[in-house]
């Protein structure tokens, strides 16, 4: 429906951006049947996008193959947000081979802007600028590399992008497809997510960082871990904290298979929309016309204190992960609060973004590769409350010690990413 309405909104209006790009959104919750007609969608649309502005074409960076890179970070979400988490360790751990320019669109500062602004890299806010003033200033700066953190997501500024202000731009971490814009010239991500094999289209030039896509900084105010509530309830309780839109009738249908296979079982799922009754009842209804009691079913609303949000996972034994667009950072919470995840791959990054954090982690085992496979591994979790409560006492010091939360390695990772695409822009123009 939603994507009915916003192409409805680009008849009245071809230049509408905020309908344009609330469309390019809404098509990663779709099913897989229809990849490529997502990928014409977000290359019409930067194609469209782009002629509204004048490119900068002649940049004059100092061409030294070797220097000090200067890299320049575009962010709305540099608050408490998912992918504050994935940032974090970024401007943590940046060596002195960069020098970082922070360029913030956030609306509304908090505690998480405070830690962030501390690890001493520049910080300009942006939010009341237009997009030449921010183009502006980063031509100024002579930043030599731009990664832009949202994509077609609230708050972006693609619009600075397409007057392409540095001579690289990157696209990573906040959105998980192709920005569609021809002025971003690559999108990190990881051999998991996008597979060599995959026929997934992208208009920027795909870098696979070796190990992962994805560091992950656990939130201060999550709290201890808690036993697996099968030991007091006696019976297991399947969950997801992912996005409402993520539940399409697919994901809920193997979730029936799986509530029917184990006896007793409950579900806890945790969305900001059920604090209101009638998308309770509307969603309530979804599972009770599949044979699945509302008794069954415990629906949470908004939790706004983080720390009381990370406890809500000792109500879980086990994450069911959504699919085709799967859990980022609700897969990595649900992880460090030392709950198994049960994920599903499929043909697109949205989809593997749950695999690919789990292989990080080492637990390849809770990754399936047909939805009958997606089910008989999570009825096969349920089976051992004893496996249960060792996975949930183990789970965070193996975490710790993965590459998810390596975040020196990670830099160094990305550094030499950065390091190599200078220095090919630089050869290139020799």
């Amino acid at each position: 429906e939603a994507i009915q309405c916003y192409r409805q909104c680009l008849v009245l209006d071809p230049l509408s951006r905020n309908a344009g790009q609330n469309l390019l959104l809404a098509l990663n919750y779709i099913p897989e049947t229809k990849k490529d007609s997502i990928y014409d969608a977000h290359k019409q649309w930067g194609d469209t996008f782009v002629h509204q502005f004048k490119p900068f074409t002649n940049h004059q960076n100092v061409r030294d193959k070797n220097k000090q890179l200067r890299i320049g970070y575009l962010s709305p979400d540099f608050f408490v947000h998912s992918v504050s988490y994935f940032v974090d360790a970024i401007l943590a751990n940046h060596t002195s081979h960069c020098h970082v320019i922070c360029y913030s669109n956030v609306v509304k500062e908090d505690s998480k802007t405070a830690k962030l602004k501390g690890y001493g890299h520049e910080w300009k806010t942006v939010t009341a600028l237009n997009a030449h003033q921010v183009a502006d200033i980063i031509v100024k700066d002579k930043i030599d590399i731009l990664v832009e953190l949202a994509g077609h997501t609230a708050g972006n500024r693609l619009d600075v992008l397409a007057l392409k202000p540095a001579p690289i731009q990157i696209t990573y971490l906040g959105y998980p497809n192709t920005t569609g814009l021809p002025t971003i010239d690559y999108r990190l991500t990881d051999a998991i997510s996008d597979p060599i094999s995959s026929k997934q289209l992208y208009v920027e030039s795909l870098i696979r960082l070796p190990k992962g896509f994805l560091c992950y900084t656990p939130s201060d105010e999550a709290g201890n871990i808690a036993d697996p509530p099968v030991k007091k309830n006696k019976f297991i309780t399947f969950g997801t904290f992912n996005n409402l839109a993520k539940i399409n009738d697919e994901v809920i249908e193997l979730w029936v298979q799986i509530l029917l296979r184990v006896p007793d079982s409950r579900m806890v799922i945790k969305c900001k929309p059920f604090a209101g009754a009638g998308v309770v009842k509307k969603f309530t209804n979804r599972f009770e016309s599949r044979g699945i009691p509302s008794h069954r079913l415990t629906l949470i609303g908004l939790m706004p204190l983080n720390g009381d949000h990370m406890q809500a996972y000792s109500l879980v034994d086990v994450t069911l992960d959504t699919f085709p667009y799967a859990g980022t950072t609700t897969t990595c919470e649900a992880l460090w609060m030392g709950v198994p995840v049960v994920t599903l791959v499929g043909s697109s990054h949205v989809h593997n973004v749950g695999a690919s954090i789990l292989t990080q982690v080492g637990f390849t085992d809770w990754i399936a590769k047909t939805k009958e496979e997606y089910v008989n591994k999570a009825v096969g979790l349920s089976h051992s409350s004893e496996n249960l409560f060792n996975i949930r006492h183990s789970m965070r010091k193996l975490i710790l010690e993965s590459h998810l939360c390596q975040p020196k390695e990670f830099i160094n990772e990305l550094e030499s990413t950065f390091r190599r695409v200078w220095q090919k822009w630089v050869s290139e123009r020799k």
